[in-house]
């Protein structure tokens, strides 16, 4: 059965705090996973089943549970995202196996919602810290997720250094509450800033479409849709109004002539940036 996964505040700054685990942040696809019986339910962060996609976690030693966590793969020792969403989006047989050996999957755990016929998910998340460390080995495709408590800050400034995807905080004493987002689970992002074009906006709603220029052309790496106040929204279309190049049914192009800020979790090998945000005009 799908239980709609607990979501994440965002925080703009690391902290301490002694009532507060800090785990690595994972840079992967979420994932919920239920064994009966011997065998796994695998369902995404939307309630899209997984089930026979992931035949790295088909023979594990664990007892009948409830998880919850990331499915990561490590290319070269660091995380690949792009390699992680192929894998749970290939869905042929024989790619899936083809996958399996070429891009395993570690399926990395940070909470327990049931533990045999015992629903976890209103105790405190320091007892189900306990309960998780007690009940699940580290295995080859299955292993605990990495924390500390009280360091936040020192715990950030360690993966800033090695280029990871940022830390999670969360309240020892929080309890699951699915599909639910408050400030007992915060996520701290590396955020990574860069300088793009605009090079056109949406007709509907609020959307940028931001290039940039490679190879003696401006390519696009994808739309902004978050990010920009009131003000930066009116000096924009006042600008633009001025250097309009043509138009289609969802986008109105302009001159690739304003600059600007963005952050942005990483981008894809295709160019695209991983959830980008406006952050500022470059004058």
């Amino acid at each position: 059965m799908f239980i709609e996964p607990m979501l994440l505040q965002t925080a703009d700054n690391p902290f301490d705090s002694d009532e507060h685990y800090f785990e690595l942040k994972s840079n992967g696809v979420r994932l919920l996973l239920e064994r009966e019986n011997g065998l796994n339910k695998l369902y995404t962060e939307n309630g899209a089943e997984l089930t026979g996609r992931i035949p790295e976690l088909d023979i594990l030693e664990l007892d009948d549970c409830y998880l919850d966590g990331v499915l990561v793969c490590y290319n070269d020792g660091k995380e690949d995202y792009e390699a992680a969403l192929n894998r749970v989006n290939t869905i042929q047989e024989h790619k899936i196996i083809q996958g399996s050996k070429e891009f395993p999957l570690t399926y990395i755990v940070f909470d327990i919602l049931r533990i045999r016929k015992r629903n976890l998910m209103k105790e405190p998340l320091s007892t189900r810290k306990q309960i998780l460390a007690d009940e699940l080995k580290d295995q080859q495709f299955i292993k605990k997720s990495f924390f500390i408590e009280s360091d936040g800050i020192m715990l950030f400034e360690q993966i800033k250094e090695l280029g990871l995807e940022g830390i999670v905080a969360k309240s020892k004493d929080s309890f699951y509450i699915p599909a639910h987002r408050s400030l007992n689970w915060l996520k701290v992002i590396n955020w990574k800033y860069n300088v793009y074009y605009i090079t056109g906006y949406k007709k509907q709603g609020m959307g940028l479409l931001i290039s940039e220029y490679k190879n003696n052309q401006f390519e696009n790496v994808g739309v902004v849709e978050f990010g920009m106040n009131n003000g930066q929204r009116k000096a924009f279309f006042s600008v633009t109004k001025h250097i309009k190049t043509g138009e289609d049914k969802i986008y109105t192009y302009v001159e690739p002539f304003i600059k600007c800020k963005i952050k942005n979790r990483g981008q894809l090998s295709n160019g695209e940036l991983i959830d980008p945000i406006f952050d500022d005009f470059i004058v």
